[in-house]
């Protein structure tokens, strides 16, 4: 599969909000970070390691049955609690606020605490 390079990646790490990163992505993973400080480059590199190792109710599953399982938990919760997206884009937030409204659930972040 080729290498997909994105040009003006906004990095939402920090609050410098650097927005010229290059991304370099073959087969749905990152390969490649430039234009990034070591803070960026460690959470973008490091942020998909989790994909390789999930599991649900202990065993070994794909990302779809993984999402299918968050899912449930997430509509037989009594009270959900979405909780951080400090290091998260503004279209990601948005995403998280309209599912956590379809739920009936609680947005919190981490300046209340």
């Amino acid at each position: 599969m080729a290498v997909t390079l994105h040009e003006d990646v906004v990095c939402a790490f920090c609050g410098c909000l650097c927005d010229d990163l290059q991304v370099e992505v073959e087969n749905n993973v990152i390969r490649k970070v430039g234009h990034v400080c070591t803070i960026g480059r460690n959470k973008l590199m490091h942020a998909q390691s989790h994909l390789a190792s999930l599991r649900v109710k202990g065993q070994e599953a794909s990302l779809e049955e993984a999402l299918n399982a968050a899912a449930d938990i997430l509509v037989e919760a009594q009270s959900p609690l979405v909780y951080g997206l400090s290091s998260t884009t503004t279209e990601a937030i948005g995403e998280a606020v309209a599912l956590t409204e379809l739920v009936k659930g609680t947005v919190d972040n981490p300046s209340s605490y």
